[in-house]
């Protein structure tokens, strides 16, 4: 069987209406090949439907096929339950209602042993030869599901009582499937499986969502299908969605029981918010600030911990919700890894209230970084200072703080630092960058010697939350810089790539 068509997926379609509605109309008809292409569009006037065969199935509607008419027929055929209950199907049947069945035309439905030739690889070697087991098995089908997964309700209920089912464990919907066929035995021939092609495959979940192999194609070019006879027949054939549609009283009665439904939802979510949410006082802002120190690279000693705290300018004032805010914070102790990093992966978090002054008088806030190592003889030494700057707008952001030490004069200093641990350090670590408390217009560090060090990085996560917004910029904190050092500067930042906070992994 070959297939002539552009576009032959699958297409997926949701609906909570009962399956009983759901109806599929299927047009085929014989061509010629002198005019296959004859038609750009995928329709066609009364004279080209002359010989056309038309059926119109009802969801899990069972059409017997002509070779199903002559194995069912007798009795002694019949050896399964499903086919003994044909058999009395059949044998029930009317002449007239005879008469749709035994055409071009048919169907399997879910109840039917359904092998429509697919055979899964049991591994990825395409030239592994096919075992014994592999041959049998593709001719069982899935277990079929329990009647308790295929009620919604019940399945609910399960859900709200904190019970999964297995179809959700695994990830898998129990679906009930379809099969439209078509028969293009050539009499007096004896039908065959070989002569019946799929049509149309359609499978539907117990949450509603149905799954078409090929879509509908009612409106654009018929599908074609060639067949295996030796004389290479021809056919075209469309799918057309026929399902009744819904009266206006049953529409609007619908539009209804939603709108009320919707109203119920989001009264119930302003329930659980409730009236008594904070809001910062008029004109002011609340900055919630999440940060980790994720990790740090390029210091001489091994056996880091990381001392931080942050400096809030005058205008603003750190809320600690355990009491009194502590004076600095500190990570615990890391070793060196095999990436050549200290791992840390610290989180902290501040809420932070600006006083209702204009945006331009307050400065930005600054964490404060100090980065010391510690051997097993209680040695300490200060490995590096830096700063990083609190963002002004709301959002993620990952940021280098490269860090500088002082150092003294002579070797001494660095023979104390070696031997037994002692060297220069800031007695103010508010020195690393501008103190909150200058006044001046100018900090002179002139004859301050330092000597870079290695980096620590950063990620910062900030939300912010005001009443109204800001006549100026509406930003939490001005861009009012802080004049740094007047030599050289020893401190700068970086911005990476935003990252999400969570847990560090080695090697990041």
């Amino acid at each position: 069987m070959s297939f002539f068509e552009y576009s032959t997926g699958t297409s997926y379609y949701r609906s909570k209406d009962p399956l009983e509605n759901f109806k599929i109309k299927v047009r085929i008809k014989k061509v010629a090949l002198g005019t296959l292409w004859s038609s750009e569009a995928g329709f066609h006037d009364a004279s080209d439907r002359q010989g056309e065969e038309t059926y119109v199935f009802a969801w899990q509607e069972k059409i017997f096929s002509k070779r199903e008419l002559q194995q069912f027929s007798d009795a002694a055929n019949c050896t399964t339950v499903q086919e003994k209950a044909y058999h009395e199907q059949l044998a029930a049947l009317t002449p007239s209602e005879l008469k749709k069945h035994g055409r071009r035309i048919f169907s399997l439905v879910d109840a039917d042993s359904i092998n429509t030739g697919t055979k899964v690889p049991m591994t990825d070697d395409a030239d592994l030869p096919e075992t014994y087991f592999a041959g049998q098995i593709v001719q069982y089908r899935p277990r079929r599901p329990r009647i308790a997964d295929l009620n919604v309700s019940q399945r609910r209920a399960e859900n709200v009582a904190g019970i999964v089912p297995p179809s959700k464990r695994n990830g898998q919907l129990p679906t009930t499937e379809m099969h439209l066929m078509a028969d293009f035995s050539i009499p007096p021939g004896k039908p065959s499986n070989d002569s019946e092609y799929i049509l149309c495959s359609i499978s539907i979940d117990t949450d509603g969502l149905i799954r078409m192999e090929p879509d509908f194609n009612a409106m654009k070019r018929p599908y074609l299908i060639q067949t295996g006879q030796t004389s290479g027949e021809m056919y075209e054939y469309f799918i057309e969605h026929a399902s009744d549609p819904m009266a206006r009283i049953d529409m609007e009665r619908e539009s209804q029981l939603f709108r009320a439904l919707y109203q119920r939802h989001q009264e119930y979510n302003a329930f659980l918010v409730g009236t008594q949410f904070k809001m910062p006082p008029k004109n002011a802002h609340w900055i919630s600030l999440f940060g980790e120190i994720i990790d740090g690279e390029g210091f001489e000693y091994d056996d880091l911990f990381v001392h931080f705290l942050l400096d809030v300018p005058s205008g603003c004032k750190a809320k600690w919700d355990l009491g009194k805010e502590p004076s600095h914070l500190s990570t615990q102790i890391s070793m060196k890894q095999s990436d050549n990093r200290w791992h840390f992966g610290c989180p902290f978090a501040w809420l932070l209230e600006s006083e209702p002054v204009p945006s331009d008088a307050l400065s930005r806030p600054q964490l404060l970084i100090e980065v010391v190592s510690v051997d097993s003889w209680n040695r300490y030494r200060i490995e590096g200072y830096g700063y990083a700057n609190i963002p002004e707008s709301a959002g993620n952001e990952t940021t280098i703080v490269h860090t500088w030490r002082p150092v003294g004069d002579g070797i001494i200093s660095q023979l104390r630092r070696f031997f037994i641990g002692g060297c220069p350090e800031l007695d103010d670590i508010s020195y690393v960058s501008v103190p909150s408390d200058f006044q001046g217009k100018e900090l002179s560090r002139y004859g301050f010697r330092t000597t870079p060090s290695g980096k620590i990085r950063l990620r910062l996560n900030t939300v912010t939350q005001m009443r109204a917004k800001s006549s100026t910029d509406g930003r939490a904190f001005a861009s009012k810089a802080r004049h740094g050092p007047s030599e050289t500067q020893y401190v700068h930042i970086t911005t990476c790539i935003p990252l999400c906070v969570g847990s560090i992994q080695p090697g990041e």
